[in-house]
């Protein structure tokens, strides 16, 4: 089979659990693997009516899967990579976490899942996302028609008459970028190699917010897009950096001009010598946003601070 990834759109816990039983029994009966990535409230509700087989369902908080959309998208790769044999596929019952998202990583989610549907077209893979219009905007339910190709309504099921191509959603969500502060703003105007970059970011980050335990990993996802800057470039860029009231952004611009769609969302292969930086980068960050024209191409790492 290929992806199937659908909306499970509802508003109240019956028209829940009539859609979401069915689809995790269902798995355990044809021997998939099967996640229940849900609130605390609907993975109680599931267990209370999944007559014996919730041993057979691996249940997971939402709040650690939806983590980031990079990393979120690996942990389907790694999950359907880990399949054992040739026939079973992974059935993952997810909830978005919505709660709490600036407008930014409410645009991000979005875009997440657009490009699953891309990411992901081969897998052997069943993916059902929850959106309960009781909590949830009506701007985020009505998205999630635009974002999945198919749609559930307790035990009905249609394709989306408003699904929209990842391609143009994609484009949708390449607005510009917001403009950088006015103060605050600490910057390495010209490099050609990664040392001053590294160290460029060692002297700012932690003092910005940066977590003391992903400094590492922070520096090395700005030394990824920093090569590329120079690789793709017109071999050299500039670094800029800065604290917003929720994360740390650090940007890279340099002169070159990408064309590929879906940049650092498509899993390079890993037997290729290239093409992983903008992959690496998105698993690391929490938010990454790009931007790229024939006046060059700006690169923002978010990392979330430590408040």
């Amino acid at each position: 089979m290929t992806l199937i990834h659908q909306a499970l759109l509802f508003d109240s816990p019956s028209v829940f659990l009539a859609a979401a039983v069915p689809f995790v029994t269902e798995g355990v009966r044809r021997g998939d693997t099967v996640l229940a990535v849900t609130s605390a409230e609907h993975e109680e509700l599931l267990r209370e009516h999944l007559d014996g087989v919730a041993e057979r369902i691996t249940f997971l908080p939402a709040s650690g899967w939806f983590d980031s959309p990079g990393r979120t998208l690996n942990a389907h790769h790694r999950r359907i990579d880990e399949l054992p044999g040739t026939t079973g596929i992974l059935r993952v019952l997810g909830e978005p976490v919505w709660a709490g998202l600036d407008p930014l990583e409410t645009s991000e989610w979005g875009r997440y899942e657009s490009v699953m549907n891309v990411a992901l077209a081969g897998a052997r893979a069943w993916l059902m996302c929850g959106y309960d219009s009781r909590t949830l905007p009506t701007a985020i339910v009505d998205d999630a028609r635009r974002t999945h190709p198919a749609l559930t309504v307790g035990t009905r099921s249609e394709v989306s008459a408003a699904y929209a191509d990842p391609v143009h959603y994609y484009a949708e969500r390449n607005a510009p970028l917001l403009p950088r502060p006015a103060q605050g703003v600490e910057r390495l105007p010209h490099f050609v190699d990664m040392g001053p970059v590294r160290q460029f970011v060692a002297v700012h980050a932690i003092r910005l917010g940066v977590p003391a335990d992903r400094l590492d990993d922070f520096t090395l996802a700005v030394n990824e897009i920093a090569t590329n800057a120079v690789r793709h470039g017109a071999g050299h860029g500039e670094v800029r950096i800065w604290a917003t009231g929720r994360r740390v952004v650090c940007e890279i611009t340099d002169s070159g001009h990408a064309t590929d769609n879906f940049l650092g969302f498509l899993r390079a292969d890993p037997h290729a010598g290239h093409g992983h930086g903008l992959w690496i980068a998105r698993q690391i960050c929490d938010l990454l946003e790009m931007r790229t024209g024939e006046s060059g191409t700006t690169v923002r790492l978010h990392m979330r601070r430590v408040l």
